[in-house]
């Protein structure tokens, strides 16, 4: 059964997500946000759980996702084996970076408990599907994450993409199944600080549409009023 335990500085204010997901068979716990690695040990019953959701919708800095990765590496012993971590994000902490690399997923406002246990799954989902090689493979591409080259999983061919079409594909490609708004993508590719308009999307978006195999290629959507991205969720 998945285990998912969310760490809060409110536990009060996780009733509908841990409703949502016991619904659908999966077990949920809930810790306060300064809890210790004993604590949370004793919150899961010395169980490693699968993912762990850390709140932040209320303030960044009351959940400081470096010590929370340091508290569950003691609580198992296992620093680099450490559940996966889900953050919930306010509207002011998207643009915040720091929380990047101590994150492997995120869920933006509005926050709906059925997209959290679609994304949930999804995460798992493209753990399972990342091989020892670092690689990603979806319809007829393959990313290798560790070399930073994107092929063409038939012939093996390597794509000839520029730093950022590199970008988009990986960020395109590891959060499949949500679409993201010109905006989300400059912040999340681009960053907070890059002085280009929305625009600069669509040219790396049509060139890169332009450059992938036919499948890869017909499965990057662009919904109007809604944004870009990998939705089909096949492999």
């Amino acid at each position: 059964m998945l285990r998912v335990l969310f760490v809060t500085p409110d536990p009060g204010e996780v009733t509908a997500f841990e409703t949502a997901l016991r619904e659908n068979g999966v077990t949920s716990l809930v810790a306060h946000g300064d809890a210790g690695a004993d604590e949370l040990c004793r919150v899961c019953s010395g169980l490693h759980p699968d993912v762990v959701i850390a709140d932040l919708r209320r303030s960044f800095d009351a959940l400081p996702l470096r010590a929370l990765r340091r508290r569950l590496g003691e609580a198992w012993h296992d620093a680099t084996n450490a559940p996966l971590v889900f953050v919930l994000l306010g509207a002011r902490q998207i643009a915040v970076r720091e929380w990047f690399p101590f994150a492997d997923d995120f869920l933006a406002p509005p926050h709906a408990p059925d997209e959290l246990l679609t994304r949930i799954r999804l995460l798992l989902f493209r753990r399972r599907q990342v091989e020892s090689g670092d690689l990603i493979r979806f319809r007829d591409v393959t990313l290798d994450l560790q070399s930073g080259v994107a092929r063409h999983g038939a012939t093996g061919a390597v794509m000839a993409l520029t730093p950022r079409e590199w970008e988009l594909l990986r960020f395109l490609l590891t959060h499949r199944g949500k679409l993201y708004s010109r905006e989300r993508l400059l912040d999340f590719v681009w960053g907070v600080d890059y002085g280009g308009g929305p625009r600069t999307v669509d040219i790396h978006v049509r060139r890169l549409r332009a450059k992938l195999p036919p499948e890869a290629s017909a499965s990057l959507e662009n919904r109007r009023g809604l944004g870009y991205g990998f939705v089909g969720m096949g492999g």
